[in-house]
């Protein structure tokens, strides 16, 4: 960006999910573009840390459930019409599944798995059930024991039954981000990474977003800044509201053939606890509930672990604490004026808040389409392109390619027969792939490669990535950083420590 002014019809603030989908879907027009977004990379906010959840069938239903506080008639209380957050999240579950093929990503269908302990479960099992086809939800089955071990051998003796809902669904959050942006780059949309929105002033005919980086004048402004959607809201006198939440300390476990689902308990009021299988053959254990102190806060705690923990051992005996990989925190978000949806409005011409709660994965395709249309009766005109590309081109994971195709891409580069990763089996060729289109940070190599998400988390290859994207930068492996920022991983050169220090001999 320059540290003059840059001048465009539409600024997006925030790269992650909702950003950076909305981003994809103006590059269709005949628009000028940009996107603002503070961290090193596209989606490394609250959507690197979600769950990877795309929810379908019974999922909005057992949230209610488990948000229930008693304050009316539970019946009619499940018998509401759909939020906002719901009809979107529907609908863009569909896209998703749409989207894979063209975008050359991945998208698991694990479906959901309830278990039941009790008669107590049962009755809520088929009150679900029940709710499920008054909403004309497909495809759910009631279990019993021998349903259940079929689809699961290795759950707890202790479940007699369960619900089955075949329609949930498993992304890796940070890959599709990266797509989204990456695709929306290839048609025309400007990215500008570690920009910092600092100020906004309203123009009236247009707005200035004053920028660590520079100035942007802009026709229109949609605010996707997460977490930090208010205090940009606050910036043009529009924040009548406030985003928090709940903080979210999760588990990552290694998923050697042990769960096959998405796994929960029956849904009771103020009782949740999800299981996730990734696409990258781990289990994702969520979540605790923790006040959010602040917004920085990415904290987790052996207490939190210690609790968390329990939870899989629980449902899944086999399973046990040496099978634990890492832990990370995450967000639960919303916003004040409207906790239970997500707040889609237009304040002022030509200023949208677009701040998503959670779950706030499933309905960025949507969201980004209610948006356009919100630009669009605005006054922001939207002409077609005749040139727009609706296909990514990636490149399969190398592991993946049959053995033949191996041996070619091999003899063609010698890169793609020197393993960096052993966990993930990621080659030396993809690591240099990914830093050329684009990767500057080891989280997001991590992120585009799979390497170091294995079960070392980065033991053993992270030397060799950094010696990579020194080499693929020109840059001293000392500049490297994890993710931006002052997240430097190299202190010096181990001899220069003592260089520094006269008259010490070697120790």
């Amino acid at each position: 960006m320059s540290k003059q002014m840059t001048e465009t019809q539409v600024a997006i603030i925030g790269g992650g999910i909702t950003g950076a989908t909305l981003a994809r879907e103006l590059s269709k027009y005949k628009v000028d573009v940009c996107v603002l977004e503070k961290e090193s990379a596209c989606g490394f906010g609250v959507t690197k840390v979600c769950q990877g959840l795309v929810h379908g069938g019974i999922a909005y239903l057992a949230s209610r459930i488990v948000k229930f506080h008693g304050n009316m008639d539970f019946m009619e209380y499940l018998k509401q019409p759909g939020n906002l957050k719901e009809k979107l999240g529907n609908l863009g579950r569909e896209d998703y599944f749409n989207l894979a093929p063209v975008l050359g990503l991945e998208i698991h269908r694990p479906g959901r798995l309830m278990l039941a302990e009790n008669q107590e479960d049962l009755d809520m099992v088929n009150l679900i059930k029940e709710m499920a086809d008054f909403q004309g939800i497909q495809g759910i089955e009631v279990l019993d024991r021998k349903a259940l071990e079929e689809r699961e051998p290795l759950v707890n003796e202790k479940y007699i039954g369960g619900l089955y809902d075949p329609n949930e669904a498993v992304i890796l959050p940070t890959d599709w981000t990266f797509a989204m942006a990456d695709h929306a780059q290839q048609n025309g949309v400007h990215i500008f990474k570690e920009t910092i929105v600092e100020g906004i002033e309203d123009k009236k005919s247009h707005y200035v977003i004053k920028t660590n980086r520079g100035r942007v004048k802009a026709e229109y402004v949609v605010n996707a800044a997460g977490l930090y959607a208010d205090e940009i809201a606050g910036m043009v006198d529009a924040a009548d509201f406030e985003v928090t939440g709940w903080k979210a300390q999760l588990l990552i476990l290694e998923n050697r053939d042990f769960v096959h689902h998405v796994m929960c308990l029956v849904p009771h009021p103020q009782r949740g606890r999800l299981l996730i299988p990734t696409t990258h053959n781990s289990i994702v254990v969520a979540h605790s509930f923790e006040p959010m102190t602040h917004k920085g806060d990415k904290s987790t705690t052996k207490e939190k672990l210690d609790e968390l923990i329990t939870w899989p051992i629980e449902m899944f005996p086999d399973i046990s604490r040496k099978h634990l990989i890492s832990s990370f925190s995450g967000y639960l978000m919303y916003n004040t004026k409207k906790p239970s949806d997500h707040l889609l409005e237009s304040p002022k011409r030509g200023f949208i808040n677009a701040v998503v709660g959670a779950p706030g994965l499933g309905p960025a395709p949507a969201m980004a389409r209610e948006i356009v249309n919100m630009l669009e009766h605005q006054g922001l005109e939207l002409t077609a392109r005749s040139d727009f590309n609706p296909y990514l081109t990636r490149e399969p994971r190398f592991i993946d390619l049959p053995s033949d195709e191996k041996k070619d891409r091999i003899e063609a580069e010698a890169g793609y027969g020197h393993m960096v990763c052993r966990c993930m089996h990621v080659s030396e060729q993809e690591v240099r792939a990914a830093v050329r289109a684009g990767a500057k940070t080891v989280d997001e190599v991590k992120f585009r490669t799979l390497a170091g998400m294995g079960r070392c988390q980065g033991g053993f290859c992270t030397s060799r990535v950094i010696q990579i994207m020194a080499e693929e930068l020109q840059v001293s492996p000392i500049e490297i950083t994890k993710r931006g920022g002052g997240s430097y991983i190299l202190k010096g050169k181990t001899k220069s420590f003592w260089e520094e220090r006269p008259g010490e001999g070697a120790r």
